[in-house]
């Protein structure tokens, strides 16, 4: 941009002792220097280059003036002497008159010439006065000067005239090609006028040659001798700043914890302080022809280079999060951090120089204060930057601007207070209500049913009103999409709680969502998958083994179909929602607002509501973990293909796992996507280890548990973390090291002690988890070395508040065989010990679980017909032994082929007896060479 006016003295801009290439800016006052004083640049005396120079014709008119007029100006001259203590003003504020006797006192040799310099900054050594006394030539020319006859007068002007623009034109013609370091710079030689374009501005007249000069005089910023040089691109104009020290000008990152320390703003064009020179009313408009037009941009040119710059830096941290968050390298990080800082400063600069239109400043203000809330820690900083920006949309009536920000503030006020968060979404909602802007309605109150997703209680009354507040709407209006979405994100909160009735209350949604089916506008393939999902996971709940399979293989055969469409992107995570237009909505939605409310094309009637939701990639992975567990319940179990899906889903999480869940926006983003494959890694390889638990594999669970301690470090927390301990526990019962696993079992994190003093916070699965952790433990305190009465006591008593009314049927089977199995003082009386038996067994056959119904009838001959003669005790053995050989348990077969030998033994059937007794030997050396049973 072309700069008029003069920076303050002695000021520099840029980087102490840095080199960097002239800008047409830098130096023009070297030239006026040397007229000035008798010196050039470097302070050597140019009393041989300058030897015919006129210093002072230029004061003085062309043409020959009257007598009296020539006393008149001579009476206003000041003496020769006399110094002149006031500030220097710019050429263009002058009039003719006015500038005689600044030109005349410069013309001699005084102290006080130098009225814009400060000795401070000129480093170089004192160089004594010339003998041949060039000052006093200098003094005494004026005098010749007057003289001489007027032709010569003149002759000598206009030789003086081409002399200073050879030498104006050769010092512009080498100030591209020469370094500001006065050690490696030439002294200006004679050149011949150069023509140039960029010395001319095509559009603006060009300034006499005496005008010219006094213009480049005092217009253009004066640089010192070893003043300190700012290192700029060809294309960016000098940043001046009031220190020469601009090391506090520059962004820096933080540490890890993300925080942006910057200094303060620094604009992006150049700005007087209130040491230069003032500027007259009456200076012209006239620019100078010095500055090149075509390398010193205008300020919104450098404003939109900053902000290209700004983006481009922005790209490149984005593709490179996933890097960084999965390999969590300081180093990476640091750089990570280093280029989002300084995309931050350019975005900040651009904010500061006040000469953006309105618009443009609010869109770079929302994405500011977007990356200061994803990228950084300074959430002050934003929530200021959204305010202000909130004001400038209300001024200039960007309501599609203000409704953006407006939703960024909510979601940067739910990561600190949650219920204060709350409230604000509803006044939102409520003002979007008034307006009847039904777009933004959705867009806030899914947002608020999202914040509900991610509390501990998604289910509570205030998030199913939400939800179904959504579904009215959309009736009325006849978006049926949104009811649909509406309606299966009430089942997936119903089913993060499990409560008592939740199972038929997720059917109610599923058949909610299910009515509009025959509608094109709601055959969105991420919904249907969706609705699979939800209605195979109410089946596993309800552990119905025919129906599982049936609906596994229907979730299995949608996905195929979905894998060669196009309408669904292997990495996309956006659903599209359409909803009907309305004719205020041109003010409301725009390009501006497309990640939020898409504006569809004229010919379409709907806009589109924008959903972040899970690729293709994720709903397969999800699908295999699924479908493996479905496996579980079929007869006989094909435990072979069982471990294929799930290896399929390992496969998938690390064949893909930079772009399962898309392109990340942000390092926290990016984050957040490696922790969730983390977290499915963990999950599968705990299914891996509790189904090789189950078939007393020992060694492949002890792989499982070092895979799980390797894959997250520290240790995982929450429920994964419950899991992966409960399953470490597994391994050291199956192994006989029994005082380590109940230490394990006795761990805080598996703890019943909070929910029997009814302040339970945890999640239904790590309730369950723990009451498992208690069952083991009374398994193990029935061993003779083990036993603990007193522990054992307290720990059904704990059970007996929590199991009878569990929703889970499992977890009720399992506790009414706890309750007959235990042995404590006094003993639980028979009658109960078989009502407890009879209530197992009849749960277990419901359940079609073959290894609990073997253990109920194990147990039920170990109690109540051991040593007993009869046929039903023989009856109870044979059954006990042929469920136990179905499940494929080597313990358990070993158990009851032992109970089964000693009931032949009893009955008289020796022979049979002794083969059984051998085939459960056979089946505890099979289950000792599966484990690793060193005790």
């Amino acid at each position: 941009m072309t700069y008029r006016g003069s920076m303050p003295s002695g000021r520099g801009s840029g980087f102490d002792g840095q080199q960097s290439y002239s800008h047409p800016h830098s130096h023009p006052n070297v030239q006026a220097q040397a007229v000035h004083n008798g010196y050039d640049q470097y302070g050597n005396p140019q009393y041989r280059q300058y030897q015919n120079a006129m210093f002072i014709s230029t004061a003085f008119p062309p043409p020959p003036p009257p007598p009296p007029q020539q006393q008149q100006q001579r009476q206003q001259l000041p003496p020769p002497h006399t110094p002149h203590h006031r500030p220097m003003q710019t050429s263009q504020g002058l009039s003719y008159h006015q500038a005689i006797p600044q030109t005349h006192t410069q013309a001699h040799g005084h102290a006080t010439q130098f009225q814009t310099y400060e000795p401070s900054f000129d480093q170089r050594p004192f160089q004594p006065v010339p003998p041949n006394n060039t000052s006093g030539q200098m003094i005494s020319q004026p005098q010749q000067f007057m003289q001489q006859p007027m032709q010569q007068q003149q002759q000598h002007q206009q030789q003086q005239q081409q002399q200073q623009q050879r030498q104006q034109n050769h010092h512009q013609q080498h100030q591209y090609a020469q370094q500001m370091g006065w050690h490696q710079m030439l002294p200006p030689m004679s050149a011949p006028a150069s023509t140039s374009s960029y010395q001319q501005p095509p559009s603006l007249p060009s300034p006499s040659p005496q005008s010219q000069f006094v213009h480049q005089q005092y217009q253009q910023p004066s640089q010192r001798t070893n003043s300190p040089i700012t290192s700029h691109s060809p294309q960016v104009p000098p940043q001046h700043t009031p220190s020469a020290n601009t090391n506090n000008s520059r962004i820096v990152s933080a540490g890890a914890n993300g925080r942006i320390q910057k200094a303060r703003r620094v604009s992006a064009s150049p700005q007087l302080t209130s040491q230069g020179i003032a500027r007259s009313s009456s200076v012209s408009s006239t620019r100078s022809s010095a500055p090149t037009p075509g390398l010193v941009p205008h300020h919104k040119d450098t404003n939109a280079l900053l902000i290209c710059v700004a983006e481009e830096l922005l790209a490149k941290a984005r593709n490179d999060a996933s890097t960084v968050a999965s390999s969590g390298d300081a180093k990476q990080l640091q750089e990570y951090q280093k280029i989002v800082a300084t995309g931050l400063g350019c975005l900040e600069v651009v904010l500061s120089s006040n000469k953006l239109p309105p618009r443009l400043e609010a869109r770079l203000q929302l994405r500011y204060a977007n990356i200061l809330s994803e990228e950084t820690t300074n959430v002050m900083e934003a929530e200021t930057t959204l305010t202000k920006g909130i004001t400038l949309c209300e001024r200039n009536r960007f309501a599609d601007l203000k409704y953006m920000m407006q939703f960024l503030q909510v979601k940067m006020l739910s990561q600190r207070r949650g219920k204060a968060a709350m409230i604000t979404v509803d006044g939102r909602i409520k003002d979007a209500e008034v307006l009847k802007h039904a777009h933004w309605v959705y867009a806030f109150r899914f947002l608020k049913a999202s914040l509900y997703l991610e509390s501990p209680n998604p289910s509570e009354a205030p998030a199913l009103e939400n939800l179904k507040a959504i579904a009215n709407l959309a009736s009325q209006r006849g978006d049926h999409a949104v009811f649909v979405v509406a309606s299966l994100l009430e089942g997936l909160s119903l089913l993060k709680t499990m409560k008592d009735d939740a199972v038929i209350r997720i059917q109610s949604c599923i058949a909610q969502a299910s009515k509009y089916q025959l509608e094109d506008s709601v055959h969105i393939l991420q919904l249907d998958i969706l609705a699979l999902m939800l209605d195979l996971a109410c089946s596993l709940y309800q552990k119905s083994p025919q129906v599982v399979t049936q609906k596994v293989r229907v979730l299995q055969s949608r996905l195929d179909t979905c894998l060669s469409s196009e309408e669904w992107g292997l990495t996309s995570t956006e659903l599209f929602l359409p909803i009907h237009k309305q004719s205020n909505n041109h003010r409301v939605i725009s390009g501006d607002t497309a990640s939020i409310l898409r504006p569809g094309q004229e010919h379409e009637p709907c806009d589109y509501l924008v959903m972040s939701f899970w690729s293709k990639i994720e709903a397969f992975t999800v699908t295999y973990t699924y479908s493996g567990l479905g496996l579980l319940y079929q007869h006989p179990r094909n435990d072979k293909r069982m471990f294929e899906l799930w290896g399929e889903a390992l496969s998938q999480l690390k064949k893909n796992a930079d772009r399962i869940r898309g392109l990340p926006t942000s390092l926290q983003d990016a984050m957040k996507c490696a922790s969730w494959r983390r977290e499915v890694k963990c999950y599968l390889e705990i299914l891996r280890g509790l189904h090789f638990a189950t078939s007393n594999q020992w060694a492949e669970v002890k792989k499982c548990v070092e895979q799980l301690e390797m894959i997250v470090k520290p240790s995982l927390k929450g429920i994964l973390g419950v899991y992966s301990l409960y399953l470490s526990g597994v391994y050291h019962q199956g192994t006989q090291d029994f005082g380590t696993a109940e230490e394990i079992y006795s761990h805080p994190s598996l703890s019943l002690e909070a929910y029997d003093a009814g302040q339970g916070s945890r999640k239904q699965a790590e309730l369950e988890v723990s009451l498992l952790a208690a069952f083991n433990r009374i398994w193990i305190m029935q061993h003779p070395a083990h036993q603990n009465n007193k522990v054992t006591l307290d720990l059904l008593d704990q059970l007996r508040l929590l199991c009878p009314d569990h929703p889970n049927r499992e977890i009720r089977t399992i506790y009414h065989l706890v309750l007959a199995a235990a042995k404590t003082v006094p003993p639980v009386p028979m009658t109960t010990v078989k009502t407890h038996i009879s209530t197992a067994l009849n749960s277990a056959k419901a359940l079609g679980d073959i290894q609990t119904s073997s253990i109920a009838l194990s147990l039920m001959r170990a109690k109540l017909f051991q040593n007993i003669v009869g046929e039903q005790a023989l009856q109870c053995a044979r059954a006990a032994s042929q469920q136990a050989r179905r499940s494929g348990n080597l313990i358990w077969m070993s158990v009851a082929d032992n109970m089964l030998a000693q009931s032949l033994d009893v009955q008289g059937h020796t022979a049979e007896a002794q083969n059984v007794a051998q085939a459960a030997a056979n089946h505890a050396v099979l289950a000792s060479r599966n484990g690793d049973y060193t005790r």
